[in-house]
């Protein structure tokens, strides 16, 4: 099972949460909480998936991200809020969140979204991944010393679009197998290991496709 925590002061959405959860063959939650320093203090054990809300009593949601990255490296943080905006989106994002749903979602998709997760498709509301392409594609920054071939080149693209694995298998007509292969060298060469940190580098103009 897919051990999941929630930290979500509305009681209603929270109680909804770990109802759907409960109702899961292959997610369970764990641990849940209405603020991240409660959160925090009972995090004792590895979780997988941490749905955080951002607008919290006490420590907001993004100041808990790096306390809780700290507390459980290997914990992935998706980001359940109602904020919009460019700066929340992106500060959460940075700080090192996983990905960012929105509240107006339907939350039974809740765990589908952490399902794609766990196979490595971002979870990023479809309002929120058009707002990501529409800012970075109006950034001019320069890869630096990374040397990719240009399929690489064309795969990564694709990757900060927001593509599944599969969707970039069937748009450059090639296997599953070698977009893996592709991605494999892209994080070597880049000298990271997840599509997290690959967009890190994106908003912080260390890389650029529009060349």
């Amino acid at each position: 099972m897919i051990k999941i925590g929630i930290i979500e002061d509305d009681t209603l959405v929270r109680d909804e949460l770990i109802l759907i959860l409960r109702n899961s063959s292959k997610l369970t939650p764990v641990i849940w909480s209405e603020s991240a320093e409660n959160f925090l203090k009972y995090l004792n054990e590895p979780i997988d998936f941490i749905l955080l809300d951002i607008g919290l009593p006490g420590m907001s949601g993004i100041e808990a991200i790096p306390k809780i990255k700290r507390k459980s490296p290997n914990s992935e943080i998706v980001i359940l809020s109602s904020f919009k905006d460019n700066n929340h989106i992106f500060n959460a994002l940075k700080a090192g969140a996983s990905g960012y749903i929105l509240k107006d979602a339907p939350l039974k998709d809740i765990e589908q979204v952490l399902l794609d997760l766990s196979q490595g498709i971002p979870a990023l509301s479809p309002s929120i991944a058009r707002r990501m392409i529409n800012y970075f594609n109006q950034q001019k920054v320069e890869v630096k010393d990374t040397q990719l071939t240009f399929k690489e080149t064309e795969v990564l693209q694709y990757l900060v679009n927001g593509l599944s694995y599969k969707l970039i298998a069937d748009e450059m007509k090639i296997s599953i197998n070698s977009v893996r292969y592709h991605i494999k060298n892209i994080y070597k060469k880049l000298h990271i290991n997840s599509r997290p940190e690959l967009m890190k580098l994106y908003m912080n103009g260390q890389i650029n496709l529009n060349t």
